[in-house]
């Protein structure tokens, strides 16, 4: 997969990825379903996710024997910043717990999702070749 391809991708996942917050937040604001700073905490992750994707696409690209270690690699590195994530984030606000744990999964199982596809796209392009 291209870098145009995927920017195309990662931004239109993103703007499907954000309308049910966006409509939770603004037509049941008195349920108070959001944590607060949810905006920021998707920008993280959006953030972190193209990162990652660019860096184990790059390292896929240099060595096809590494690929696997690069897909694996990226989903533990991404673990492990989104796990400091939740760390700083739940030593600086007091929330609610089930709350946190909804949208923070949401946003982490969404982007894993999207990233693992993207590159076992790049794995699959590279088998046929």
């Amino acid at each position: 997969m291209s870098i145009t391809r995927f920017l195309i991708y990662f931004v239109l996942f993103n703007i499907l990825l954000a309308i049910p917050p966006f409509v939770i937040h603004h037509h049941f604001k008195e349920l108070d379903l959001l944590i607060p700073r949810f905006d920021k905490m998707f920008i993280v992750f959006s953030i972190i996710t193209f990162v990652i994707y660019l860096f184990a696409s790059w390292r896929m690209s240099v060595s096809v024997k590494s690929s696997g270690q690069a897909l694996l690699a990226s989903i533990a590195v991404k673990l492990l910043l989104y796990m400091v994530i939740a760390f700083v984030y739940i030593s600086q606000n007091t929330v609610n717990p089930a709350k946190f744990m909804i949208c923070f999964f949401y946003l982490y199982f969404f982007h894993t999702v999207f990233e693992i596809y993207c590159l076992l796209c790049n794995l699959r392009n590279q088998k046929i070749k």
